[in-house]
């Protein structure tokens, strides 16, 4: 059918709809020949995202391996990651909303980390591995409800990971089950899309990507005030919260961590300038 013809590539992608034909058919000719180049054509437009077709994607500093099944990285999620390394002391050359947070006061020893709601693990990792560069020691959890999330994270977490044995995969329900430990950071990207946003999904979201790590309810909240009622009993005094969310929700996410105990609370936004992550800081009683 292609036959590695990138000008035919573009025009059946274009026909069918794809919004970024040259930059797909380029990707796709890069990574593929032959028969495996045409089936992902094929994929490709019939509307597959193109992580899945070629089992991968680029987040933060690494590339991880993403299937069917489990939420395809994001670059929003990225400033997550750049938020918890400028509260750690390990982001280069920071910019933006990021400046705005302020250093934790600890100084020494190995920094204690979850990142909850996880799935394929790279917020996680590509924060225990940016700390690794720093010198900084880190024991981190990913944990996560999903089969296919649990499987991919150890994948990654297994060929991603630049200090091996730094990070533990757990099932953990995070609407049930209490956190065990104590941490010095907790992160989360959970799911946060309303039941009406739901319905306005773009179809190669709402096809093919699962709705578990998707669907927060009627207002996209429900994840948040047990995520915030957890994380401050198992954070250690002075550890921050920090969780991504919807550009419309940063004051009702903000409330819920207030709610919940936490102080100084702050919501990002990412560099299209929409409301994005908000932390909060666990304050000595």
């Amino acid at each position: 059918m292609t036959a590695g013809n990138r000008s035919e590539i573009e025009r059946i992608l274009r026909e069918a709809g794809d919004c970024e034909p040259e930059l797909d058919s380029r990707i796709l000719t890069e990574e593929l020949e032959g028969e495996a180049l045409d089936e992902a054509v094929r994929r490709r437009a019939s509307g597959e995202p193109l992580a899945y077709i070629l089992g991968h994607r680029h987040f933060y500093r690494e590339d991880y391996k993403v299937r069917p099944g489990v939420l395809i990285p994001r670059a929003d999620s990225e400033l997550l990651v750049e938020a918890a390394l400028q509260y750690l002391g390990a982001l280069h050359l920071p910019a933006g909303d990021v400046l705005k947070i302020s250093r934790s006061t600890k100084t020494s020893g190995t920094v204690r980390m979850a990142d909850l709601c996880t799935g394929t693990g790279c917020i996680g990792i590509s924060l225990a591995n940016e700390l690794g560069r720093h010198g900084i020691r880190v024991i981190g959890i990913l944990t996560d409800i999903s089969d296919t999330a649990l499987l991919t994270a150890s994948e990654n977490a297994l060929d991603c990971c630049s200090i091996p044995g730094t990070i533990e995969i757990l099932r953990h329900n995070i609407l049930e089950d209490e956190l065990t430990g104590t941490y010095d950071i907790i992160v989360s990207n959970p799911p946060y899309i309303t039941d009406s946003e739901m319905k306005e999904l773009d179809g190669e979201v709402s096809e093919y990507e699962p709705a578990l790590a998707l669907e927060g309810g009627p207002d996209g909240l429900k994840f948040y005030e047990s995520i915030f009622v957890k994380a401050y009993k198992a954070l250690e005094d002075g550890g921050a919260v920090m969780t991504e969310h919807g550009y419309l929700q940063g004051e009702a996410v903000r409330d819920l961590c207030a709610k919940a105990g936490f102080e100084d609370i702050i919501t990002l936004k990412d560099y299209g300038g929409n409301d994005r992550v908000t932390a909060g800081f666990k304050h000595a009683g």
